[in-house]
């Protein structure tokens, strides 16, 4: 390849105020201020403690703990302190250098050079090095979405030598390191001989290996996920918080166990049984807010509810069917009985907080309840009556509340609404055919770039193809100016209420408890377990 000149990394934060734009925008207004009062996290002790076991008490069993292969956030609970990416989003949700020490892009901004930190080992005990990087990248290319469209636009990846990866793209491509620090499907760097002979099978069993502060244990499907701390992790300094930085093991394990039952994790947290406990109900909050067993964590609005119509063949693949399913339902009624007053009325795709990322331009149809008008687009699809398979899963209880009162309310309007309801683990294995269903209520995680929005793309359940959001795609990928990507931003959002990709309805503000004995868990976006510890008995 011919010579490039390079510009040095100084820092992430620099170039991101480069490639998004950092204005300011318009925060949206929740209609839950006395969720937003509470301080979430336990206090932190002074003295962090070394050992014991953190018992955490989980609603889903995962389907993979490959966090690669799936956006499920099941996956990720788990998955986050076992693998780790090049670079991370830190609590500001801007990215930093994880196993990446610094990187570089050259003057004509299509070739990345990015070094790797040195000594980093996984959990077989080998050394991280560029060829395990290279053959993670390629196995992420063949199995996420954005991965698949970032490859499209490459030229190559290489090692140039031990330490050091090159990527080059065709022309230049703004939001790789973005896309190398996004969650969803996330680029975590394995080893080489076990990306190779994986494929794009998701890992299992001695393939899980990664090169985070735990590693597992073991794992008995449909009870517990046991981590255990690996003592030979190589650690960050910095104090980044959220995915990166430093990050401390100081229990000896982490348990995950499965309990579906919500009234049964609280009473584990309060009797010592569990330490921390996930997807607490939102209408048990006045119940708990004020005991001195156990603290309730109020999130900011982390995932927004949808409905998604398979979008490859009838009846959904007339727009009106589509569009009248959008007249059809009165979101907020939906967000009240779901949500009580934990929830925020947002049409963006983006969240309020991301402010970098969002606006408001774009989202006017977000709130069209009109429920003649939903009548008037059947008789004119000729929609008569045909069964339609709504399919959900019991495992979330926010998942099955919405299913039932959109079931209702497409009823109303005409609708002959066949309402199917698996467990977890059986859901996203039916929504892989579309033959198997016609709408399908899902939430969304936040992204952290308009290329990593998997409905975007036609290999999520949907199957979604769009000329339009492919065009716009290619747009941000290339633009660097702030005002131009405003504009973008604002033209996603009206391109998903024009064609109606995803019905979304509402804004979650999630809820979790933490026990007396777990210490310096504090405010932080995603629910992890490193820097945390055993309070001294």
């Amino acid at each position: 390849m011919r010579s490039r000149r390079y510009a040095k990394w100084v820092g992430l934060a620099s170039l991101v105020a480069v490639l998004v734009f950092t204005g300011c925008s318009q925060q949206a207004q929740s209609p839950n201020p006395e969720a937003a009062k509470q301080q979430p996290g336990a206090t932190s002790s002074p003295e962090p403690q070394k050992g014991g076991i953190i018992k955490v008490a989980f609603d889903s069993d995962p389907s993979t703990l490959d966090w690669m292969s799936t956006s499920s956030s099941a996956t990720k609970l788990v998955a986050f302190h076992m693998f780790e990416q090049l670079f991370s989003l830190d609590e500001g949700m801007m990215e930093k250098p994880m196993l990446a020490k610094e990187f570089q892009l050259s003057e004509d901004r299509k070739v990345y050079k990015i070094v790797l930190r040195d000594g980093v080992k996984f959990h077989d005990g080998s050394t991280m090095s560029a060829d395990d990087v290279v053959a993670s990248f390629n196995r992420w290319g063949e199995m996420s979405a954005v991965g698949k469209r970032l490859f499209k636009s490459m030229e190559e990846v290489k090692a140039v030598d031990p330490q050091t990866v090159e990527i080059a793209f065709k022309e230049p491509y703004a939001p790789l390191i973005r896309n190398l620090a996004d969650p969803t499907q996330a680029m975590v760097v394995i080893p080489a001989k076990i990306a190779e002979s994986a494929g794009t099978a998701p890992l299992k069993g001695e393939q899980l290996i990664g090169t985070g502060p735990y590693r597992l244990d073991s794992w008995k499907r449909g009870q517990r996920i046991t981590l255990k701390r690996f003592d030979e992790y190589t650690a960050r300094d910095e104090d980044w918080g959220g995915l990166s930085g430093k990050k401390v093991a100081y229990a000896d394990e982490v348990r995950f166990d499965m309990v579906p039952d919500a009234q049964v994790r609280i009473d584990g947290v309060r009797t010592g049984q569990y330490d921390f406990a996930l997807r607490i109900p939102q209408d048990l909050y006045p119940q708990l807010k004020d005991s001195t067993e156990l603290t309730t964590r109020v999130s900011k609005p982390d995932s927004w509810m949808a409905v998604i119509p398979d979008k490859s063949e009838p009846p959904f693949d007339d727009i009106r069917m589509r569009q009248a399913i959008q007249y059809a339902l009165d979101k907020e009624k939906i967000a009240i009985a779901t949500y009580g007053n934990f929830y925020e009325m947002d049409g963006s795709i983006f969240f309020p907080d991301q402010q970098s990322l969002y606006t408001k331009e774009g989202t006017d149809a977000y709130l069209s309840y009109n429920p003649e008008k939903a009548k008037e687009l059947l008789k004119e699809a000729g929609y008569k009556g045909e069964p339609v398979r709504l399919i959900a899963t019991s495992s979330y209880d926010d998942h099955f509340k919405t299913a039932q009162v959109v079931a209702s309310q497409l009823q109303d309007v005409g609708f002959t609404i066949d309402l199917q309801i698996y467990e977890w683990a059986t859901l996203l294995e039916k929504e892989k055919n579309t033959s198997n269903f016609d709408l399908e209520i899902q939430g969304f995680s936040p992204k952290y770039d308009p290329t990593t929005i998997p409905w975007f793309y036609p290999q999520f359940p949907g199957k979604y193809e769009s000329t339009k959001i492919m065009a716009l795609l290619d747009e941000w990928s290339k633009s660097t100016n702030a005002d131009e990507q405003k504009k973008l931003l604002g033209d996603f959002n009206k391109t998903m209420y024009e064609e109606l990709p995803v019905i979304k309805i509402t804004n979650e503000v999630g809820m979790s408890v933490i026990g007396a004995k777990l210490d310096g868990f504090g405010e932080r976006n995603n629910v992890t377990f490193w820097n945390t510890w055993l309070k001294a008995k």
